[in-house]
């Protein structure tokens, strides 16, 4: 599965912000690219693997996507998966920034 993300990334039709591969679920912070959708995106990472339905959360703001990020790396530990390896803070070198539509600008 984090195969799977990162060869989507690679081929940039997402940028990948944050993950967790649980055993029954996935959390992924994604933002689709330019010519694809949120669906597209979801449709190519869980093929025939995972169940029907995912939870959309579109990101409003820096604080947002703050909490996501933080959502998504302890899940391992909300769920008692203690040093849990299947999280993005594994793969830190290869995830992508915040989306600049969502950074707070320095104060003047």
């Amino acid at each position: 599965m984090i195969d799977t993300l990162f060869r989507y990334r690679d081929q940039s039709r997402l940028a990948l912000h944050a993950f967790v591969v649980m055993p029954d679920h996935l959390h992924a912070l994604l933002t689709p690219a330019s010519d694809q959708t949120i669906e597209r995106c979801v449709q190519l990472i869980k093929g025939d693997l995972w169940q029907d339905g995912y939870h959309a959360h579109r990101l409003t703001n820096a604080s947002d996507y703050q909490n996501q990020f933080r959502y998504i790396a302890n899940n391992p530990i909300r769920k008692n998966y203690p040093d849990y390896p299947h999280v993005h803070t594994a793969y830190e070198n290869r995830l992508d920034a915040i989306p600049t539509h969502l950074k707070v600008e320095p104060c003047s």
